[in-house]
């Protein structure tokens, strides 16, 4: 499913291509809980594109397309914190991720699969089982993807503190994985577009600190 008509509201660009409007939508329901938006006017205009590719947000939805590429946010980086986000795949074994802890990527997305982690969202029966969504690739595989039918969307939270980090999809905890070699650190986090011709759109995502 493509993007269709656009309303004729404010228009925003990333990465240099054409783009839809975005509307706030529903007030976040987080927000009392100390969670932090992502995709607000004032975040949004904090993210930038690394990379070949774009994405288009309409309407609080985020739609990469082309790639390899990373669409970070640069607003600030993070040590300790809990991430959600939604995210649906309209074709099978459609291709995203989350990029977590990543430094600058100046002008290579490589930067943040090489120097960050990544929870996958791509497959949920790989024959490489750090390829299954919400594996840390290619680290650490999820016991399961735990997703819901193409074309819905699905919950994710990701929890990383110190060392440790924890994924769990549509409610249900699916990776607990300690990285060995990492000591606490900070990063930025971002989203992947990749050149599959297949869609993943990203909404709702959100941050909250930790200690």
């Amino acid at each position: 499913m493509r993007l269709r008509s656009l309303p004729a509201t404010l228009a925003i660009v990333f990465g240099g291509c054409a783009i839809a409007s975005f509307c706030h939508g529903a007030e976040d329901a987080d927000a009392t809980q100390g969670f932090k938006p992502l995709f607000s006017d004032a975040a949004l205009k904090d993210w930038r594109q690394c990379g070949p590719g774009r994405f288009i947000v309409t309407n609080g939805v985020a739609t990469g397309e082309g790639g390899m590429g990373l669409w970070w946010y640069a607003g600030r980086q993070f040590t300790n914190f809990v991430l959600r986000g939604e995210f649906v795949q309209e074709q099978e074994i459609a291709d995203s991720g989350v990029f977590l802890r990543f430094p600058d990527p100046k002008a290579d997305p490589w930067n943040a699969v090489h120097q960050g982690h990544e929870m996958d969202i791509g497959d949920p029966l790989p024959k490489d089982q750090t390829w299954r969504t919400g594996s840390i690739y290619p680290f650490k595989a999820s016991t399961e993807a735990s997703t819901k039918s193409l074309g819905l969307w699905n919950e994710y939270e990701i929890t990383c503190v110190g060392q440790n980090y924890s994924v769990r999809m549509n409610g249900k905890l699916v990776l607990e994985w300690t990285d060995p070699k990492q000591r606490t650190r900070s990063g930025f986090i971002g989203l992947q577009n990749f050149n599959d011709g297949k869609t993943v759109r990203h909404r709702n995502v959100r941050i909250k600190e930790l200690p």
